[in-house]
């Protein structure tokens, strides 16, 4: 049965765009909680009282390493924590980002935000990407997040490259997908190679004439590629097909159950 044809799974930039905010809140939210939990204050009457402003009492708390928040325009209170503050925050911050964008999502696809807005994570194959490949998302944000206030590079580059891939998912071979195309081999107009002519697949050493114990048309057991290539067509098949190394065999992408199927006679 052929895939059947579909609009371009990775237009979710908005979507994309949510999600991020809501992971970034999730990490960003208690890790600031923990901080400003060891905060005290000083009215700012009492910074009048000792002949100093808010702005120069700041200043000398950040010099001697600590922490400052001028809030007198709000509640005439100035918060302030000294040099000896908790790491707590900081391994809450760190750890509850690998936490979800590398653990969560390398092994489901999804992170909460991901899940909220109707999007999954994926390799080639519409498969999760695996923590490995997750890691090399996540540490990319480097380069993504710039310049750090905005992440400017991330969204220019989702929005305008073919795929919709940021820098991550581009070193990683990874797309964001509608959570409807997620389990199926992604196809994106552009990117996607074509179909190759009856019989052929791109890349793969097919043989012309079945041989003995292979289904007509097959990949010969022998014929196994150098390096795995991602899922590619099979015009007699009408079908995706990919070589899977932990099985030592190719696959193809059975649509009625959703699922890779090893090729039968192999």
């Amino acid at each position: 049965m052929a895939y059947p044809a579909q609009p371009d799974p990775t237009k979710v930039v908005g979507r994309r765009i949510l999600a991020t905010l809501i992971d970034v809140a999730l990490v960003v939210i208690p890790a600031v909680v923990l901080v400003t939990a060891s905060f005290e204050y000083h009215p700012i009457e009492r910074l009048d009282a000792a002949g100093i402003t808010a702005d120069e009492f700041c200043d000398e708390q950040i010099d001697e390493g600590g922490l400052c928040a001028d809030l007198s325009e709000i509640n005439d209170r100035v918060y302030f924590a000294d040099g000896d503050v908790s790491l707590a925050p900081t391994l809450l911050f760190w750890g509850s980002s690998l936490l979800m964008l590398v653990g969560l999502q390398g092994l489901t696809g999804w992170t909460i935000g991901k899940l909220l807005t109707g999007i999954r994570t994926v390799r080639a194959d519409g498969r999760p990407p695996g923590l490995l490949k997750a890691l090399v998302r996540w540490l990319l944000w480097a380069v993504d997040g710039f310049p750090y206030v905005l992440p400017l590079v991330g969204f220019i580059t989702a929005l305008t490259t073919v795929g919709h891939r940021r820098v991550g998912d581009m070193a990683a071979s990874t797309y964001v997908v509608r959570r409807s195309a997620a389990g199926a081999p992604i196809t994106v107009p552009g990117l996607t190679p074509p179909e190759p002519p009856a019989g052929q697949v791109a890349g793969v050493p097919w043989a012309t004439t079945a041989p003995p114990g292979t289904a007509q048309g097959g990949p010969s057991p022998s014929a196994a590629p150098a390096a795995a290539p991602g899922p590619q067509w099979d015009q007699s098949r009408g079908t995706y097909i990919q070589w899977d190394p932990g099985q030592g065999a190719w696959l193809q992408w059975d649509e009625p159950t959703r699922a890779w199927t090893r090729i039968p006679g192999q």
